[in-house]
């Protein structure tokens, strides 16, 4: 027997809140992103910041539990295979540190892409 569920909208018990995303294995937040840091696009993140060539901050909107989580960024740019992901240094739980560089090994300023799995607070 196999069964079929077809809802328009699944909410929190008070019928109006998203359900929270905690204790689960789904990305918690991502985020795509301008080479100035600017969020074009986002979940559970406010804002980014510029610190210099390839250094960005992104805000999360609800934090982690901790710093352990994992986090996955990828540099973008119109010349392929000219951007890496040289380190993805762990914040605090309410930020995210991305550094980006060129395969040549210099900081880069590149659009971004990331994701990050860990337990919200």
């Amino acid at each position: 027997m196999t069964s079929v569920l077809n809802v328009d909208t699944i909410a929190a018990k008070n019928g109006t809140s998203p359900v929270a995303l905690t204790k689960q294995s789904a990305a918690k937040a991502w985020a795509n992103g301008t080479a100035t840091a600017t969020v074009n696009d986002s979940f559970n993140v406010s804002a980014g910041t510029d610190h210099g060539t390839g250094d960005y901050t992104l805000t999360v909107t609800n934090n982690f539990t901790s710093v352990n989580y994992a986090m996955t960024a990828t540099g973008r740019g119109n010349t392929a295979g000219h951007i890496v992901t040289r380190n993805v240094a762990r914040g605090a739980a309410g930020t995210l540190a991305v550094e980006i560089e060129t395969d040549a090994g210099a900081a880069g300023d590149f659009a971004f892409d990331c994701n990050v799995h860990g337990d919200l607070a």
